[in-house]
C-alpha cells in the first residue's frame, strides 16, 4: 500500500498532518478515520490496508496537539476545531474523487468527533462508524478531580497533566500494548479544556442522538476498560438508525484485538449492504 502525505491548515494557521491511500481499482468509497486521544493516525496504516484491499479508499489524520499535527499536546481551543478538521479532510477527499460515497469512521474520542459531526455539521458524508467511543469513561475520576478539572478549565484550561490511562487497559494483546507504550508520537497528556470539552461533546450525543438519519455502525467491547460500553449501550438505546455490535471480553481497541478478523467483516459487510442500497 502506497500512502500520500498531506498537510491542511486550519483557520489558525496550524498544520494537520493527513495521509491516504487509494486501491488500484476505482474506489467504492472514501473512509474518513478519526483516531483517539493521545495516539495518532499511522497506528491505522495496518487497518487502513484492509479495506484498501477489499477497493475502499483511506484517509487519516492527526488531531490537533497530536501525532505530526501542529499544536500542544493534548490541547484544543474548543470543540469546534475538530469539526474544522473533519471538515478539511471531506473537502479533501471530495477534491480527489468528486461525489464518491463518504464513510466517517472514529474510534474513542474519535467516535466522539464523528458523531457530534453527524449531529452538527452539514458537510455531507453516506455512513458512519464508531467504535469504542468517548461517551463516558468506564472508570469514573473522583469527585475532587473532576471539581478541579471544572475549576482549571476556567482558570488555566491549557495547563497540561498526565492523564490516569494504564496502557494494558487498551488491548489484551501484549505486543500491541508493546507497541503504544514505545510509540514516540503517542502522549499521555489532557489538558482541563480538551476533557471538557469532550465531556459535553458526549451528553450532547447522547441527548441527540435521536435526530441521526444516517446508517450508523456502533461497535464496543463489553469489558472494555476505558470508554464506558453502557454509555454506547444508552446511545444505541436512544438512536433510530443504529446497529450495535457489542463484542464478548473484549478490551478498548476493538481493531487489535483478537477478534480483529470477525470485526472487520461486519464492519466490510454492513459497509457493502449499506452502500449498496
Amino acid at each position: 500500500m502506497e500512502i500520500k502525505e498531506i498537510n491542511l491548515s486550519l483557520k489558525s494557521g496550524k498544520k494537520i498532518y493527513a495521509w491516504y491511500a487509494l486501491p488500484q481499482r476505482p474506489p467504492k468509497a472514501f473512509i474518513c478515520f478519526c483516531h483517539g486521544w493521545g495516539e495518532h493516525s499511522l497506528r491505522y496504516k495496518d487497518w487502513g490496508q484492509r479495506f484498501i484491499k477489499q477497493d475502499y479508499a483511506f484517509i487519516a489524520w492527526d488531531h490537533i496537539g497530536h501525532g505530526q499535527s501542529e499544536g500542544k499536546r493534548g490541547h484544543v481551543k474548543n470543540y469546534n476545531v475538530f469539526m474544522e478538521e473533519v471538515n478539511l479532510i471531506i473537502n479533501k477527499v471530495t477534491q480527489i474523487y468528486p461525489s464518491i460515497p463518504i464513510v466517517l469512521y472514529g474510534h474513542s474520542m474519535g467516535g466522539n468527533i464523528a458523531i457530534n459531526f453527524a449531529l452538527r455539521e452539514s458537510n455531507p458524508f453516506r455512513l458512519l462508524i464508531a467504535t469504542a467511543p468517548w461517551l463516558r469513561l468506564t472508570k469514573k475520576n473522583p469527585p475532587l478531580l473532576e471539581l478541579a478539572v471544572k475549576v482549571l478549565n476556567r482558570l488555566a484550561p491549557a495547563l497540561q497533566f498526565k492523564a490516569p490511562l494504564d496502557s494494558k487497559d487498551i488491548c489484551q494483546v501484549a505486543e500491541v500494548v508493546d507497541g503504544y507504550k514505545k510509540d514516540p508520537l503517542n502522549h499521555g497528556r489532557i489538558t482541563p479544556r480538551l476533557v471538557t470539552v469532550i465531556d459535553d461533546a458526549s451528553e450532547y450525543a447522547l441527548a441527540n442522538i435521536d435526530k441521526l438519519n444516517k446508517p450508523f455502525l456502533l461497535i464496543h467491547g463489553d469489558t472494555d476498560p476505558v470508554a464506558s460500553f453502557a454509555a454506547s449501550s444508552e446511545l444505541y438505546a436512544k438512536a433510530k438508525t443504529c446497529s450495535f455490535i457489542p463484542f464478548k471480553d473484549t478490551y478498548h481497541e476493538v481493531h487489535n484485538e483478537p477478534i480483529k478478523d470477525d470485526l472487520f467483516n461486519i464492519i466490510n459487510e454492513w459497509l457493502s449492504g449499506n452502500l449498496n442500497e
